[in-house]
């Protein structure tokens, strides 16, 4: 007994971190694209599509952090504070995001996420006061923990995945100089995010429901598709990297899924 409740002083309010992190992802990958995945320097030019991405990052931040002190149901102190650090931190992060140079993006992104996933864990864990809750939604507090971790994760691997593939291409050396050379256009890029989003989603259904297989055959009509570029042994090499990449960001991900419904979903 005294071991059992050893174990249960040592975890956190499960509930409060799922929100928080929830809210987070929330305000930094939705909403609208950052310029770290947009051609810089017609961003830069263009001062008003920089006010206006800037007007959409405050909305999105102020909306996550008012939708984590509704969540609470009641205004405690530390969801307060969390809402703070979360409108902070989702100001913050995408003004230091399109500082950065795009090889460095992949660092930055998996550091950034890991303080932010390590500091509300602890704050979920020492902070004590009444326990966060959602008062309209008729389920235990496993199983909306379970659908926020699991919406924070596919979020982030929409998004942010979209993140770690383009700094891997570009420590690469980014898209060969073939043929091709409208690709580098920022309406290439913008169908390149997109194909490689749809294919994490999938990639991510496929591994929940458990048909391994069926990932041969995706892979295997996708490389079909687009055979006749392959046929240029650079482009070839450039579309392997980052679809070997968009793969791994979406498997790591099912993984975790799967790990944290099995483990919540009681």
């Amino acid at each position: 007994m005294d071991s059992l409740r050893t174990v249960t002083n040592e975890m956190p309010d499960l509930l409060l971190f799922s929100e928080s992190l929830f809210c987070w992802h929330l305000a930094n990958y939705t909403f609208c694209n950052d310029p770290a995945l947009e051609d810089r320097e017609a961003d830069s030019a263009d001062h008003a599509a920089r006010n206006r991405w800037f007007g959409i990052v405050l909305v999105r931040s102020g909306f996550a952090a008012l939708l984590l002190l509704m969540m609470a149901g009641a205004l405690h102190r530390r969801e307060v504070l969390h809402g703070i650090a979360i409108f902070v931190g989702s100001l913050l992060i995408p003004l230091i995001r399109r500082q950065l140079p795009v090889r460095f993006l992949a660092e930055f992104e998996l550091a950034v996420n890991s303080l932010v996933v390590a500091a509300l864990w602890f704050a979920a864990r020492y902070w004590t006061s009444p326990a966060a809750s959602l008062p309209w939604v008729n389920l235990s507090h496993g199983k909306i923990s379970a659908i926020l971790l699991c919406a924070s994760v596919f979020i982030y691997m929409v998004r942010g995945g979209g993140y770690l593939v383009r700094s891997i291409l570009k420590k690469a050396g980014g898209m060969p100089d073939v043929d091709n050379l409208g690709f580098e256009s920022s309406d290439g890029y913008a169908h390149g995010r997109m194909i490689g989003q749809i294919e994490r989603i999938i990639v991510v259904l496929i591994v929940m429901g458990g048909t391994l297989q069926a990932l041969a055959f995706f892979f295997a009509a996708k490389g079909l598709i687009r055979s006749k570029e392959l046929e240029q042994r650079p482009l070839a090499d450039y579309f392997l990297l980052g679809s070997l990449a968009s793969f791994l960001i979406a498997l790591a991900a099912g993984l975790i899924l799967q790990k944290v419904v099995a483990a919540l979903w009681l």
